[in-house]
């Protein structure tokens, strides 16, 4: 080639640069391409949403008797959408948006698809079954609680207490228990909304059974939805017999009944700084008069949260006053503990 540089090195230099732009020109073709399919696909679903809303909406008075087809490749948004209106609706509204997805063939896509490798597919599949109630892949979903994946067994663990809570929850409050990487939180909303008659004999139950100090500390925390009386007493056995202090601690949040007050008062000495803030805050809920010489000793502890906890709980000791509290203050000795409960003072006139 005449227009090539006679030197070889140039000329190598040339051609690699030449080489460049054209790969800078094909990816800058790919990214307008991918850009262009993106758009489409965008337009194409807000189009078949704009379809879709209202015929979801009219399920709040019946089921539409015209219902267009699913696309196949628009099944995940269209079940986005109706998964999000049916966890938007109660009652008959949402039986008959299981009427209307049924009749659309939703159930039988989300079983397909539960076969996918595809993640996305997968996941909304299992929150749609969930919410049908189908319990033709019962066996597939219970085996997917296994799965190291959190959001996967996750979403089949939501999925089986949707379709039965009561047959579900004896068995997975224990994998509750032990999966660490679910998000307590979570689980904890799932069981406030299976409900306090459908939680508290098999959390109690799970408790007992516990394999770990780890585990008694997260079943303690989900006993918080739980019935206050069984949850109470279990907490309360846990606590005399526990040597763990976070599961100590877990379990004086549960601690209610005055008949536990010597429970607290024991603890309020214990050599863990967190079962004190416990026991403080317990006594706080269930204290009597004669506890404040006890909360006054502990605003001279060395940590600062059981001194915070021991003042407000002298702030709301029955048949304690602010002024006698005032009284309190001005004997104590050390400065710490004498800024503390003046702190709480201020803080209980400002509410």
């Amino acid at each position: 080639m005449s227009w090539l540089p006679h030197d070889p090195l140039l000329a190598l230099v040339f051609q690699a640069g030449l080489g460049i732009i054209a790969c800078s020109l094909l990816m800058l073709a790919a990214v307008f391409l991918l850009r262009l399919r993106l758009v489409l696909r965008l337009r194409r679903e807000r189009r078949h949403a704009a379809l879709w809303r209202p015929l979801l909406a009219e399920c709040v008075y019946a089921v539409p008797e015209t219902l267009p087809k699913v696309p196949h490749d628009l099944r995940y948004h269209f079940m986005k959408l109706w998964n999000h209106h049916h966890e938007s609706l109660e009652g008959g509204a949402r039986d008959n948006l299981e009427k209307l997805a049924r009749a659309l063939g939703l159930d039988v896509m989300a079983r397909g698809m539960l076969q996918t490798s595809d993640l996305r597919l997968r996941l909304i599949a299992i929150i749609t079954l969930g919410h049908l109630g189908d319990r033709q892949r019962w066996p597939e979903l219970r085996a997917l609680v296994s799965d190291s994946s959190p959001m996967l067994s996750l979403a089949a663990a939501r999925a089986l207490l949707d379709i039965d809570a009561r047959a579900t929850l004896p068995w997975l409050v224990m994998v509750m228990a032990a999966r660490e990487d679910w998000p307590l939180a979570r689980l904890v909303a799932m069981l406030k909304e299976a409900g306090p008659d459908q939680v508290t004999a098999p959390l109690v139950a799970a408790l007992q059974a516990a394999g770990s100090p780890a585990q008694t500390v997260r079943l303690l925390r989900m006993l918080e939805v739980a019935h206050s009386g069984p949850a109470g007493a279990a907490a309360a056995r846990v606590v005399r017999e526990s040597e763990d202090p976070e599961v100590i601690a877990a379990g004086l949040r549960l601690l209610g009944d005055p008949r536990d007050l010597e429970l607290a008062r024991v603890c309020a000495v214990h050599a863990s700084w967190v079962v004190r803030v416990a026991a403080a805050r317990l006594l706080g809920r269930i204290g009597e008069p004669g506890d404040r010489r006890l909360l006054a000793c502990m605003l001279g502890d060395a940590h600062w949260w059981v001194r915070y906890h021991a003042a407000r709980a002298l702030t709301v000791l029955p048949f304690t006053s602010l002024e006698e509290l005032e009284k309190v203050r001005l004997t104590l000795n050390d400065r710490f503990a004498s800024d503390m409960l003046a702190q709480a003072i201020a803080e209980a006139r400002a509410r």
